[in-house]
């Protein structure tokens, strides 16, 4: 990366504002033509969404809001180059989706910030229709986004989902509407859910899975980003591009939530409303992740998962169970046999208990949120033509322990290092400092082991 001075480092080529009713787009942010300067630009990627989101500040000397008489159907287009001296362009096609502030700070100029949602967004909220689709749960959403979305699908995922082919009546929803309903029928055979999303590096859609992510290497695994003060103060653009500038983490191990929201143990019943048969089922979410842990789902250097799994609720002592041994909460489904010949209904699954792994899908997603942690970097190594930087992908972190007694060579925190899954990420462009820093929220299952 010759050329490069700072890992914050890069340059906006231009953000230009667009309409069907311009003549021309409008450059707001470009060397010699510029009629507002932009601020700041944020990007937002987040691992639940299927698009982009962001915002813009513009310092509005010209009166663009007025001139450009700003309605929210105008296309914020941003070009910046890969720092890698590369010569790659990435380009975001954002539509403005309202005016957020307009705030005057003198008689004859303002700030002005605009909310943005990517292209296929807007497109996606004005589209509704009603179609049957026939299949898996990736080839009904491959055939959702063809037919609707007209853009690229891209399955990282190395294992399929465990639903057989099953039938799905679009019922006049929006496509990404839809795509979530079937998302949520999906999971792996271990319970682990699936995810579509959007990435900054291109205009494509990604599907992924839980089990796929937690298998990967983390693209930094041979050099984590480090919490060290130290840090700051090296002159190399590649100890600054690892130093993490900030840690934050909020409301942490809050277990009766986690509970009360099926993460530990829970109950499924279900009735076949073709033949009025019955199911029942408890569900121990410390047995399901031993399971896992047993059948090497998770890598052997972070497989132990911390879970209180002998904790005894009642004060008294009269009702001695574990709290895995508790209902505290109840699902409660009608199954239905609508089609014969080999296809499910979108209600109806394979095998009797098949849909307990819905369940499960949603105990594990409640523990992968349970913890979340917040960190900022240097934008360096996440503006790349790199998908394995975006969400939907692991990183590795080493964060030191709270002793300042403890000798060098123990003093990474185990509860606190290791492998996170990127949930969310902020990009934000300093665009006349030609700067550019991530925002990362993280989380994950399974740590590496204590050792006390």
């Amino acid at each position: 990366m010759a050329g490069i001075v700072s890992a914050e480092q890069l340059r906006i080529i231009n953000i230009r504002l667009d309409s069907e009713r311009f003549n021309r787009p409008l450059f707001i942010s470009n060397a010699g033509e510029s009629s507002g300067i932009v601020i700041e630009a944020n990007i937002y990627e987040d691992l639940s969404k299927p698009f982009l989101t962001g915002d813009i500040i513009i310092q509005d000397d010209q009166d663009i809001y007025r001139l450009a008489d700003i309605s929210g159907t105008e296309r914020i287009i941003i070009d910046f180059e890969s720092p890698d001296m590369s010569g790659d362009v990435i380009t975001i096609n954002f539509i403005i989706s309202e005016v957020s502030d307009n705030i005057k700070y003198n008689d004859f100029a303002a700030v002005t910030i605009f909310s943005l949602v990517e292209d296929v967004k807007y497109l996606n909220d004005l589209n509704r229709f009603s179609k049957a689709y026939t299949g898996t749960g990736e080839e009904i959403i491959r055939s959702i986004l063809s037919d609707k979305m007209s853009r690229e699908l891209v399955v990282e995922s190395s294992v399929k989902s465990s639903q057989k082919t099953f039938r799905y009546i679009v019922p006049n929803l929006n496509p990404f509407s839809a795509i979530k309903n079937i998302l949520r029928k999906m999971t792996t055979d271990t319970g682990m859910p699936f995810f579509l999303y959007s990435a900054i590096v291109d205009d494509k859609f990604y599907l992924t899975d839980l089990e796929t992510i937690i298998q990967q290497e983390s693209f930094n695994k041979d050099r984590p980003f480090i919490y060290d003060q130290n840090n700051t103060v090296k002159n190399d653009i590649e100890s600054q591009a690892i130093n993490i500038t900030s840690y934050e983490a909020n409301l942490l191990d809050d277990t009766l939530t986690l509970a009360k929201m099926g993460g530990i143990g829970s109950k499924y019943e279900s009735i076949n409303a073709t033949n009025g048969q019955g199911f029942e089922y408890h569900i121990d979410m410390s047995k399901h992740f031993a399971d896992l842990v047993r059948a090497e789902l998770f890598p052997k250097t972070q497989n132990f998962i911390s879970f209180d799994k002998e904790f005894i609720a009642d004060p008294n002592g009269n009702n001695p169970i574990p709290i895995t041994q508790y209902n505290s909460k109840i699902t409660s489904r009608i199954i239905t046999e609508p089609y014969s010949g080999g296809v499910n209904g979108f209600n109806q699954e394979s095998y009797a208990g098949q849909e307990t792994l819905y369940v499960i899908r949603d105990g594990v997603l409640h523990h992968l949120l349970k913890n979340t942690y917040t960190i900022n970097l240097p934008g360096l190594l996440f503006s790349l033509r790199n998908i394995t930087t975006c969400v939907g992908h692991p990183i590795k972190l080493n964060i030191y322990k709270n002793d300042i007694s403890i000798g060098s060579s123990d003093k990474i925190d185990q509860k606190r290092s290791g492998d996170y899954v990127i949930l969310a990420k902020r990009h934000s462009f300093d665009v006349a400092g030609e700067r550019h820093n991530v925002a990362l929220k993280l989380s994950r299952i399974a740590q590496p082991e204590i050792v006390k």
